[in-house]
């Protein structure tokens, strides 16, 4: 089977229905590449009338904003999603596009900017290879409007999240930037099953990533700069249980198993597009043939089912029909060393800890002999995000997946504290634990790791941001320090 392709600008489709490198739409418009130049055409589905297509002005990138590389002369890919339009031009450059909502396209306006400083920077390029693809995410509040966080509280979205998401080259990680972040491609969050999904595609949008493998197997996750707790301007708390003014809840949504289609083949051609405010208000289409017709199946984001609507187009292969891959192991590493606050000290197991996958397990020993409750190992989980670059005035850029190379991640973790604290079998352990933490819920740290070590302090009372104040190191105590390497 053929994909579909654009062939002269008057064979161009009368409806697009996913979003891929070659053709794209919001709520107004369809858009498509011919010959290396971009083509729109009002999106009758969002309402609008129907018209012809047309050059999006000259049909390249354009414009006094465009200062940090050469005019592109044709541009490779595209992506849309609410008022951005996405241009990757054949040297890897990235272009931005706002206003794409608007009915006169008049207003439209490119820029090749991008980082920081305040979305100045000095651009963005590719870098690797799009193999696996990559998409823009659009979150506004004319648009989606809001997101709601694990207790379902609504929190606006405020000025907005806009960012870039792509896989790696190999599938097996998933990265992302914001334009107002350093130009690179340092940060990275968790594929499925603890970054042991090999993703074949990805569609994204209103910062809801849609991820395929050649299983077929499906997932969905909202996950942000914003949301994730990434963001050092924002206050986040892990013990927040309802509504908390500025104080935002984590964790995060997990990644969320979408059903399996078994009624049908389906292609790696996976949409997500947003549709109203909320997390609900996305829907998904995956390109599929049932009972030899061919077409797209289709639910929103939270439906239990799939439908079928046929389109009689011909789909993209390969279909993805593949058997069981072979397990994977994850990045996980095993980690000891000692948790703290003086004069108290207990020892520390990291069981399964992964820079990008969180939680890790944790295991305390004291005098040498693991902690039980009911004979069973107490374990702890530790929370953790990356955090903003080390120099946050320069905010210099760094290589993907720099840790991995054993140059430090910054992050922030959550260290929770259950309720069996006082359930612990050894009568010595269990006041040498007690001790140690006292009535703490939470221990809140920041620091460094890599896959080797990790070094971690707890967030001072006279630091400001990042957790709501009562859950920072005592005033008058010592802090809780972290120590672990492999």
């Amino acid at each position: 089977m053929q994909c579909f392709n654009a062939a002269p600008p008057n064979d161009l489709p009368d409806h697009v229905f996913f979003r891929t490198a070659k053709q794209s739409f919001n709520s107004r418009w369809y858009v498509a590449l011919h010959d290396g130049l971009i083509w729109v055409k009002p999106n009758p589905q969002g309402g609008r009338p129907d018209g012809p297509w047309t050059k999006l002005g000259s049909g390249l990138p354009a414009g006094p904003e465009l200062v940090r590389f050469a005019p592109p002369t044709r541009i490779a890919e595209i992506s849309a999603d609410g008022i951005h339009l996405q241009a990757l031009s054949t040297d890897g450059v990235f272009y931005r596009g706002t206003d794409f909502t608007n009915d006169d396209l008049r207003t439209f306006s490119w820029t090749d900017k991008w980082g920081h400083p305040a979305a100045e920077g000095y651009g963005l390029r590719a870098e690797f290879p799009t193999t696996h693809g990559w998409s823009v995410s659009d979150s506004l509040k004319s648009g989606v409007g809001w997101y709601e966080d694990r207790n379902g509280t609504k929190t606006d979205i405020g000025l907005g999240a806009a960012h870039l998401y792509r896989l790696g080259p190999t599938g097996r990680s998933l990265v992302f930037n914001d334009w107002w972040l350093p130009n690179d491609w340092s940060r990275e969050f968790c594929l499925p099953d603890r970054g042991t999904f090999t993703a074949e595609n990805l569609s994204t949008s209103a910062s809801t990533t849609f991820v395929v493998n050649r299983q077929g197997q499906m997932y969905t996750r909202l996950y942000d700069f914003d949301t994730s707790g990434e963001d050092d301007l924002l206050i986040y708390s892990y013990l927040v249980t309802g509504p908390s003014g500025t104080t935002r809840a984590l964790p995060n949504e997990g990644w969320r198993r979408q059903p399996d289609i078994t009624d049908g083949l389906i292609t790696r051609n996976i949409t997500i597009f947003q549709t109203g405010q909320g997390n609900a208000a996305r829907t998904l289409r995956v390109e599929g043939v049932k009972g030899g017709k061919t077409g797209f199946f289709t639910k929103g984001i939270f439906d239990a089912d799939w439908s079928f609507q046929e389109t009689g187009l011909p789909v993209c292969g390969p279909l993805m029909n593949e058997p069981p891959a072979a397990p994977i192991a994850p990045e996980d590493v095993r980690m000891t060393g000692t948790l703290s606050r003086d004069p108290h000290s207990v020892g520390l197991e990291l069981v399964d800890f992964n820079v990008v996958c969180s939680p890790a397990r944790v295991r305390l020993s004291v005098g040498g002999t693991q902690v039980t409750v009911a004979g069973q190992p107490l374990e702890l989980a530790l929370h953790h995000v990356q955090g903003m670059s080390r120099d946050p005035v320069t905010m210099p850029t760094r290589e993907t997946g720099f840790w991995r190379n054993g140059t430090p991640a910054r992050i922030r973790g959550a260290l929770l504290l259950p309720a069996t604290l006082q359930d612990i079998d050894d009568p010595g352990a269990r006041a040498a634990v007690t001790a140690l933490f006292q009535r703490k819920k939470v221990v809140n740290f920041m620091g460094t790791a890599t896959p080797h070590q990790v070094r971690l302090e707890e967030i001072s009372w006279a630091t400001t941001g990042y957790v709501p104040g009562d859950e920072k190191s005592d005033l008058f105590g010592s802090p809780f320090r972290l120590t672990a390497d492999q």
